[in-house]
């Protein structure tokens, strides 16, 4: 017998198993595309490129520019935002993008479905914000169920959110109805709004149809009959962007019959409103042998005395007892970052401690533009300055959180 024993065999080395494909990776949260569009802090020096459009970045269908003013630091994401989830940043993306029914329906489905924005108080407010918007009561009052269930406590009201009318001898000021994506009964809520500022009788009112990317011939019925419905009632509607829709109704009603009534009629309708009397009789006598009906008459809608005014006009700040203006107000739409009502604020800012600035009339702020309040505000705040920022709608304030505007900016509107 040996003293040493015998060295083990090597036994042969298993094969090594086939390499599996790597885990397709994680999409990427709103949270995460904004920040990587808007947080990279500037090193050194280091300037982000000047051209926006090479910096345009699209996930989940929410586009955005790369944005920094010249000769100041980009803006940052914060890491943490009270309220926030996921489901309420691609929403707010979507919405501040334009994209109203996809936000909306991000929102409706998250609820339900996500836990985290299931819990999410703003979440909840920003859909029943959106749903009250497009007048969808039905889906309103379903939901409001659901969150008593929820949180135990009692639903917003309807209509809880609308701005109350300006007190005092100022005129009731003009009502901005955008109608985005394509024209079917599934976002008739857009064309709702319009029913609702006719309802309202504010002094004027625009609607914005540069956004629309094409209609059914239900959907081109359905405005067709709100435009006819403001006419009769010889409201003053200023229609913008009216051109974008001209190509696709003119090729639809080339096909005769087979084009729509609904969308011969949205065609007639604005003729009248465009005040085009020749064009519109042509087509009226068209219509009527197409569609073996009577023409409809000619009753265009009253003159504008003067053009509807502008949101910026609203930005005005409102006047004190002492005639000493104190709240800055902003309504419509902010977009881009030189928004002529986002300029005013600086100059507002001078000789106040405290800068109060009414958003209650707000309806959307853009990406670009809520980078460049956040900037704005930065630069008041160095100076020793609060901005207060006053009734911002929850769809709204959770962009403006998202970016990195602090909670408390943000202030409640006193009944």
């Amino acid at each position: 017998m040996g003293f040493f024993s015998k060295p083990t065999a090597k036994k042969p080395a298993p094969p090594k198993p086939e390499a599996r494909p790597a885990a397709a990776p994680r999409p990427a949260s709103a949270h995460e595309v904004a920040a990587q569009a808007v947080g990279r802090v500037a090193r050194s020096g280091e300037r982000r490129p000047q051209d926006p459009v090479a910096n345009d970045i699209t996930v989940a269908g929410a586009s955005m520019i790369e944005w920094a003013a010249p000769g100041q630091s980009a803006f940052e994401v914060v890491a943490a935002n009270p309220g926030l989830c996921e489901v309420l940043e691609n929403a707010a993306l979507f919405y501040a993008s334009g994209k109203i029914d996809l936000a909306r329906s991000t929102l409706e489905h998250g609820v339900q479905a996500d836990q985290e924005a299931r819990q999410s108080l703003l979440a909840w407010l920003a859909l029943f914000d959106l749903l009250q918007r497009a007048g969808d009561r039905a889906t309103f009052d379903r939901m409001a169920m659901i969150y008593v269930v929820e949180f135990e406590r009692s639903a917003p009201a309807w209509e809880a959110h609308s701005a109350p009318p300006v007190a005092g001898p100022r005129a009731t000021p003009a009502g901005y109805v955008l109608v985005s994506g394509k024209l079917t009964p599934d976002n008739a809520g857009q064309i709702e709004a319009l029913r609702r500022v006719v309802a309202k009788k504010v002094a004027r009112a625009r609607l914005d149809l540069g956004k629309v990317t094409g209609f059914d011939d239900a959907g081109a019925r359905l405005l067709a009959e709100a435009l006819g419905a403001a006419r009769v009632a010889r409201f003053g509607l200023e229609i913008q962007h009216a051109e974008a829709l001209r190509p696709a109704l003119e090729a639809a009603v080339r096909q005769g019959r087979d084009g729509g009534e609904g969308t011969w009629l949205l065609s007639l309708e604005l003729m009248q409103w465009q005040n085009d009397r020749a064009a519109f009789e042509d087509r009226a006598i068209e219509f009527a042998v197409a569609f073996e009906l009577s023409p409809p008459s000619w009753e265009p809608p009253p003159a504008m005395t003067a053009p509807a005014p502008l949101p910026e006009a609203e930005a005005a700040p409102a006047a004190g007892p002492e005639g000493e203006a104190d709240v800055l107000r902003w309504s419509g739409e902010l977009v881009g970052s030189t928004a002529p009502q986002l300029a005013k604020l600086p100059e507002f800012a001078r000789g106040r401690s405290v800068v109060p600035v009414d958003m209650t009339a707000v309806d959307r702020v853009d990406f670009v533009c809520a980078g460049a309040l956040l900037n704005s505000i930065g630069n008041v705040e160095q100076q020793r300055k609060s901005v207060q920022l006053i009734g911002v709608s929850p769809i709204v304030r959770a962009l403006l959180l998202l970016i990195g505007v602090s909670p408390r900016h943000f202030v409640k509107k006193s009944d």
